[in-house]
């Protein structure tokens, strides 16, 4: 049998990725597809030798070339999904967040696509994407309204030639559901639960704060994340440390916003056992934000850390309320300091038991969706 895999962008190893790559290590002789490609970044998950010779030709590869700008690749990406190939395969395995469920395929080809969101920008955040590009006024505000809804049907289209979907939660499936007029069945992301619970016997390479306690928050900083929430509530919390871990282009943005405040720090990207390292010696996580199913909290519970986060979408389905979390539950983060305030006082007084949270997080281990993908593919 035949395999390809498909996944929108490989310009950066975030938890999409992490994906992509167990299924790569599930069936080892696919080749992978993407729709813009960036060496530098992924080289040693992805190496080009990997990628499929067409992808380099693609309007949107040739546009990051000269840019590398994800945004202004984005007119481009529906006519490079539809121009790739499959016609060789016996089963495509798609990554999707936006345009690589479009792909075109011979009718002996099975195609599976696994979505970690039907593309938010186009559906549920397309005001707040609106403003972010700053196409909320006048004829902008016309040009991107009309792009939107051609794009949309498109979108619902592109999802009806599909044979199977999956859904990284119940939320998305939720969205799947609504948008697509589909069903999918969940398969939850494949957690390197091991990783992080193996204990490591160095402590984090770099020391951020005067104190060895802190409090983590692990995303990519971008907008649509929500960091802002939490860095304005540190501000005005001054006995407890916040190290910001990863990076991304609303990094200077973030930095500004917490100008003078001691107690944030920014750690950029970090891999492998610094990464761990980090967690492990945390005080445990922040996680502001709305997600459809959330990697980094079951990471870090692997770690026995507990979590303090917005209650809302695909967080609620692995939580253990009290156990392993606690929550604030407005979006705007109004309650925040009140509600991190008893999160805080329970941790210093070790309400949450470390092997409940390790517990919870084994149920998202790596080796199911190994089994579950297996089965579904074969």
């Amino acid at each position: 049998m035949k395999i390809a895999i498909l996944h929108e962008m490989l310009v950066k190893l975030g938890w999409a990725e992490k994906v992509v790559e167990s299924i790569m290590k599930i069936f080892p002789e696919s080749d992978i597809f993407t729709l813009i490609y960036d060496e530098k970044t992924v080289w040693n998950i992805f190496p080009a030798t990997q990628i499929h010779s067409s992808c380099k030709k693609l309007p949107s590869q040739r546009v990051y070339n000269l840019t590398k700008k994800q945004r202004l690749c984005l007119p481009f990406m529906k006519k490079s999904v539809e121009q790739l190939d499959f016609s060789n395969y016996d089963r495509v395995i798609v990554s999707s967040s936006w345009f690589a469920h479009g792909l075109k395929t011979w009718k002996n080809t099975k195609t599976i696509v696994y979505y970690h969101a039907p593309a938010r920008y186009m559906w549920d955040w397309t005001h707040e994407y609106r403003k972010e590009i700053k196409m909320n006024t006048g004829i902008q505000w016309y040009l991107y309204g009309n792009f939107m809804k051609k794009l949309r049907v498109w979108d619902y289209y592109a999802a009806q030639d599909n044979d199977i979907l999956l859904a990284n939660s119940a939320t998305t499936q939720s969205r799947v559901k609504k948008y697509f007029k589909r069903d999918s069945q969940i398969v939850y992301p494949p957690i390197e639960t091991q990783r992080f619970a193996k204990q490591l016997p160095s402590a984090p390479t770099k020391q951020y704060f005067a104190s060895d306690k802190y409090y983590i928050i692990l995303s990519a900083l971008t907008e649509f994340k929500k960091l802002d929430i939490a860095i304005e509530a540190f501000k005005n919390i001054t006995d407890a440390n916040l190290l910001i871990i990863w990076a991304g282009e609303y990094r200077s943005e973030l930095e500004k916003l917490s100008l003078n405040s001691d107690n944030i720090k920014f750690a950029g990207a970090q891999y492998w056992d610094d990464l761990v390292a980090l967690v492990q010696n945390s005080q445990w996580l922040i996680f502001p934000g709305e997600e459809d199913f959330g990697i980094v909290p079951i990471e870090v519970m692997a770690a026995g850390k507990p979590v303090f986060a917005l209650y809302k979408w695909g967080l609620t389905e692995t939580v253990l309320a009290g156990k392993t979390w606690d929550f604030f539950y407005n979006a705007d983060g109004s309650d925040f300091i009140k509600n991190f305030n008893t999160f805080h006082a329970n941790n210093l007084a070790w309400k949450y038991i470390p092997q409940e949270c390790m517990k919870q997080a084994a149920k998202y281990d790596t080796r199911i969706f190994i089994d579950i993908i297996k089965n579904i593919v074969k």
